[in-house]
């Protein structure tokens, strides 16, 4: 069991817009069922047993989201969900639960993790937050983000260049000279065939206390708002306070507004598969069964080929085309290809048709 100071907070604020139709406002993807009866959320945390006891995970979601993550994860002590009043991303929702992390333990380590991975084998992930945590004990000054071995040039993950060797007796740990979120094709593919890099897996630990030390420094706005919410926190004025305040606080996410900013980045290896359940492709690898070149998930007959489908209801679905992919929900159906831009596809839809999103 790691250290009483030290704290998993587990981020599931966003929607997965590139998992709609499955992901919705109303159902994100790290609270869909879909791995044996079991959803992203609960893979996670099912990761930390023996390590990290319920009442020392902190669940950082969306309002919206209240009652279906209570209902989801009944383990976790009600006290530990922090919910978003808004969608402001990672840096101020990360400054939100550090915030109020330092009114449990001064010296809180936060072991931040996502919702919306799979990384396996539990035993070498918590060996590697274990040495994290260890690390900040001597380095408290640093910020811990957890590398992957970079198998392509993905535009789609952070990229970490890594530098010198920091001493520790546990593990290595390497400076990173240079944290480069989302490169383009050209620049991941540089970093791929030069060998000094890794992906970030999106993962990281630090202290709380110094979270918040680079979140003043790199985005000072924020300062004095946080301030003014933890103040409040444990008063009758906190959800007044949080529902004034928090939508005032910057947007922008940990990897742009402070990764890529600071100079105190350090990183450890993940010597663990590490499966993004970000698209619908990676989604379909994972719970599809492959027929010939087709990989499909629920009742579908495909007669071309290199197609993904996922069906995600009682009914019967068809596909007599190539190189597609094919969604289908009891509301929705869905038909696409691998390059197509779900980002920006939702945004054309909230234009169109918002209430089928």
């Amino acid at each position: 069991m790691l250290d009483e100071c030290c704290y998993a907070v587990v981020m599931a604020g966003g929607s997965g817009t590139r998992l709609w139709p499955l992901s919705s406002k109303s159902k994100p993807k790290h609270l869909l069922k879909l791995f044996d009866g079991k959803c992203l959320i609960e893979l996670t945390i099912e990761k930390l047993k023996d390590h990290i006891p319920d009442d020392r995970i902190l669940i950082l979601t969306s309002v919206h989201y209240q009652a279906l993550a209570q209902q989801t994860l009944t383990h976790i002590p009600p006290e530990n969900f922090i919910y978003e009043p808004c969608v402001r991303d990672t840096a101020s929702a990360i400054g939100l639960a550090a915030t109020i992390l330092k009114q449990r333990c001064d010296a809180a380590t936060m072991i931040m993790l996502t919702a919306d991975q799979i990384i396996e084998p539990a035993a070498q992930f918590n060996a590697a937050i274990t040495n994290a945590a260890s690390f900040l004990e001597s380095h408290p000054d640093r910020l811990i983000a957890f590398g992957v071995e970079a198998v392509s040039a993905n535009t789609l993950v952070g990229w970490q260049q890594l530098g010198d060797a920091v001493a520790f007796p546990d593990c290595e740990v390497r400076k990173i000279v240079e944290f480069t979120e989302k490169p383009d094709l050209a620049t991941a593919q540089r970093y791929l065939e030069g060998g000094n890099h890794c992906w970030n897996s999106g993962q990281f630990a630090w202290k709380a206390d110094t979270i918040l030390k680079e979140i003043a420094t790199h985005l000072p706005q924020a300062a004095p708002l946080l301030k003014d919410i933890g103040a409040a926190w444990n008063t009758t004025s906190r959800d007044r306070v949080l529902n004034d305040l928090f939508p005032q606080m910057p947007k922008g996410s940990i990897d742009y507004k402070i990764m890529q900013k600071t100079d105190k980045a350090c990183s450890i290896f993940l010597p663990c598969s590490w499966e993004d359940m970000g698209t619908h492709a990676a989604l379909a690898d994972k719970i599809g069964t492959k027929h010939a070149t087709n990989i499909v998930s629920g009742k579908a007959i495909v007669t071309g080929t290199g197609n993904r489908v996922l069906n995600h209801t009682g009914q019967s679905v068809v596909v007599a085309h190539d190189n597609l992919t094919v969604v289908v929900t009891d509301g929705t159906v869905f038909i696409g290809d691998s390059n197509t831009d779900m980002k920006a596809l939702i945004e054309r839809i909230a234009s169109l048709a918002p209430e089928i999103l």
